[in-house]
């Protein structure tokens, strides 16, 4: 079953488009479990790919081209709905590829902000610098960004991300 109070939902790109979807089955040992607008990385768990949320990488760039590292994937559904609960996978969709999906915050953010996800979660530059301490990770415009925000709704506590 949905969550049905989830602010979550994708406005492009899915399903009648040309997003690239798969279903991976969470890493073992994650907690809590992962669900619907997290942003994760696939990984190799003993030759299963298998996804953890993602914090951006660092821009890396070797002799003038620009590694992009990072590949992250959009949970579109996740390991608290009845889909997922019964196929032990979750539904996600790769992000960089033209998706705008809408997601849950409880910051304050500024349309055209670029975003990282820091432990799964869209974060801005300015909420990343002000949240150092041991459980965060520093995101700048060193690390590469997930999307760009088109629109932030203080009230219904949403942003509309360009991905």
């Amino acid at each position: 079953m949905s969550n049905l109070t989830s602010l979550f939902d994708v406005l492009r790109g899915w399903p009648q488009s040309s997003a690239l979807a798969g279903a991976f089955k969470q890493k073992a040992a994650v907690t809590p479990d992962i669900t619907e607008g997290k942003v994760v990385a696939i990984e190799d768990e003993t030759d299963v790919p298998v996804v953890d949320v993602m914090t951006s990488d660092l821009v890396q760039e070797v002799d003038g081209v620009i590694n992009n590292s990072d590949h992250p994937w959009l949970v579109i559904q996740g390991a608290d709905q009845s889909d997922a609960e019964m196929s032990n996978k979750l539904a996600c969709l790769k992000l960089r590829t033209g998706l705008i999906f809408k997601v849950a915050t409880l910051l304050d953010h500024d349309v055209g902000d670029m975003v990282y996800s820091n432990a799964g979660v869209l974060t801005s530059e300015a909420h990343a610098t002000a949240a150092i301490g041991a459980t965060n990770v520093y995101v700048s415009t060193d690390h590469q960004p997930v999307g760009k925000i088109l629109q932030h709704d203080a009230t219904d506590k949403f942003i509309v991300v360009e991905s």
